[in-house]
Order: structure tokens, then sequence, then C-alpha cells
């Protein structure tokens, strides 16, 4: 017999999933004929009756928040896979972007304890957490994403950025390029100083320079960031045969600017990214990149939220500190 789930009642209604989900979980902004309609319907095609009758009395919604500090970023990009394994165990998204402002990332999550989350996902502004943690104040589970909270006590699911600056130069030193230059944004979270700190670190131990180019101007367009490191690059007047930067975004720029100044890549400069963002495979870029895992980072949040839900495993913190993966295309050259 085939499993049913709300996508399944939603496609035999010409419903949306989520109206669908607001229907099982009583939500006041369905009418009541719809609930009645949703409710008759999933019970029509197997949906367990228990499970109806758990959600109509219960005091949370099946739904996941989860707040993000730049929708824009990869973190935006994890939502993707963590909505999909969310619906196919009958969850579904309530995301928020904090735009890296406090008092927004906090409006999102007093809206979401209002909201009777089943759990939230957050990837914080910086690494005081507290009053997030006053706000849900223990009602349904917390993990914190990325590098910024790595308390024991918490739930965290982080990517070893450190790992990843270790393959990118092997990667580099592997093709021959002793001249590297490594390009970031002002916005110097935790794992961008990780990555700084790797990078410094994989460079002198090879007795290279480590010459770093850091964007002077906050204000969050990443594209344009990296057309303005490629001219502080020019401007050194140092000549690098490889240019690694610690987002694809980044990247992106830099790979606009050599164009814009007729310097092919990789025939004279290669371009090693961070993240594995979406735009990195798109074929004008076609970037050599260090890429996040952002399905297995999406299996483990959720893991971590369903795991509250089960009496019968175990309650405390859990952390999961994953490896990126490198991932070879046509930005970089054997020289």
């Amino acid at each position: 017999m085939k499993h049913v789930t709300i996508k399944t009642i939603a496609k035999e209604m010409n419903l949306s999933v989520s109206a669908v989900s607001k229907a099982l979980n009583n939500y006041p902004d369905i009418n009541d004929e719809t609930k009645d309609a949703v409710v008759s319907k999933a019970i029509e095609l197997g949906y367990s009756p228990n499970m109806i009758a758990r959600n109509l009395v219960k005091n949370s919604s099946n739904s996941i928040g989860v707040v993000v500090r730049d929708s824009a970023t990869i973190y935006g990009e994890i939502l993707k896979p963590l909505s999909e394994a969310a619906l196919n165990n009958n969850y579904t998204i309530v995301m928020g972007d904090s735009n890296r402002s406090r008092e927004r990332e906090m409006s999102h999550v007093r809206a979401m304890v209002e909201s009777r989350v089943t759990g939230l996902v957050v990837a914080p502004v910086d690494t005081d957490v507290e009053e997030i943690e006053r706000a849900v104040s223990g009602r349904f589970p917390i993990v914190y994403l990325g590098g910024h909270v790595s308390d024991p006590k918490k739930n965290y699911v982080a990517v070893d950025c450190d790992n990843g600056v270790v393959q990118a130069v092997d990667y580099l030193y592997s093709l021959g390029h002793r001249s590297i230059a490594l390009v970031a944004d002002a916005k110097t979270t935790a794992s961008t100083k990780t990555k700084l700190f790797a990078f410094k670190r994989e460079m002198l131990k090879r007795s290279l320079e480590p010459n770093i180019f850091i964007d002077r101007i906050d204000d969050g367009n990443l594209v344009r960031a990296g057309k303005a490191l490629f001219d502080q690059i020019k401007a050194s007047e140092k000549k690098f045969t490889a240019i690694f930067a610690v987002k694809d975004m980044l990247a992106a720029g830099v790979m606009q600017a050599l164009k814009d100044n007729n310097i092919s890549c990789p025939e004279d400069i290669s371009v090693l990214g961070y993240d594995g963002a979406e735009v990195s495979s798109f074929p004008l870029i076609n970037l050599t990149t260090i890429a996040q895992p952002k399905v297995e980072m999406a299996r483990h949040i959720l893991d971590i939220i369903l795991s509250h839900q089960d009496p019968n495993r175990p309650q405390g913190a859990k952390h999961y500190f994953l490896t990126p993966k490198l991932i070879e295309r046509n930005s970089c050259k054997r020289i």
C-alpha cells in the first residue's frame, strides 16, 4: 500500500501542501469547511487517523522554523533539501531572514514561538544566543547551524571549514600554484575567521606567502565585493596564478572582474570558490569549489528535531561536524 503523506492529500484536493498542513494542524487562518474536507480526505486515503486526531488537539504545529542570517548565502540553499526532508516526514518549513540583524533575528524567533513550531533552526547573527534561548524557554528543540555556536550543551550542525581550506590549498598546490591570493568579504564571521587562519597556516607550512585581501565595504553584495577585491589585487602589483575566494559569490565577482580586464580564467588565473552554491555550477561560471554537504546537513537537522519527538531516543544535545568536498570543474588549471 502506498504511503500517504500531506503531499498526497494536497494533490488529490488540488490544494497547496501548506494549506493541507495548516488544516491538519488546526491553524486559525484555514476555515472550518476546508479543515473538515481535508480531514475527511486524509482518512479516506489512509493517512493516519491517530496522527490527525493528535494534530488537532496538540499544542504545537507540524512546522519547523528556520531563521538564517542571510538567505542569499549558502544558508538559503540549505532550505531546499531541508524542506524536502521535512515534507517527507509530514512537516513544513517556516523561514525568516534576519539580514544579519539581532533585532530582526529575535522578531523572527518570537514569531516562531507564537506559531508553536515543533522545532527551530537558527544560523545566528553571533555567538551569544542566550536571548534566543530565553525566548524559546525549552518549548521545543533548537538546532544551531554553522560555526557560530559549538557549545556542547546545545544542538548544532556545522561544517569543518578548516578541513575545507586544507583541501583548497592542497588542490591548488598540486596543480603547481605557489602564488595564491585569498579574498574575503568584510563580514568576518566565525567560519570566515577559521578560513583565514587555516589559509595562513597552510601557506606558511609550505613556505609560501599568505596574501589575504579583505573587502573594505560592508554592504552584503558579494559579487560587487569580488570585483572590488580583484581591484585590490591588481593595485598590489603582485602576480598571482590563483585566487581562492571564501564564498562562491565572491568568486563569481572575481571572475567577472577578470573578464572585464580581458584576463582569462583559468588560462591566466585560476579561481577556486567555497560553499558549493547553485550558482557555481552555472555554465558561464563552472566554478571549482569546496562544497558544503547541504543534503547531509538537512538530514541531520531534521534528525535532531524528530529525535526530540521520540521519548525512546536519547534526549541529550546532539552535534554534527561535517566534512566539505572538493567539486572539480573548469575554473582551475595545472601550471
